[in-house]
């Protein structure tokens, strides 16, 4: 169950940096979209999310294991 947990943070962290990599390109108008769509907060914040997921398990692993 830990390797399951410690792959699944290496994954979610990758993830989160590609879905920030492009919240930040998206904000910065280098990738431009539509201003409707209003993807650039949906992008930002689902890496948060993910973020956060890997933080929560990377600290398990730090404090428990």
């Amino acid at each position: 169950m830990e390797q399951f947990l410690w792959d699944f943070a290496v994954y979610i962290s990758l993830l989160g940096f590609v879905l920030l990599i492009i919240a930040l390109l998206t904000g910065l108008r280098i990738i431009k979209i539509k201003q409707k769509f209003k993807i650039h907060r949906k992008v930002a914040i689902a890496a948060f999310i993910a973020v956060i997921i890997h933080a929560i398990i990377m600290i398990y692993f730090y404090f428990f294991t």
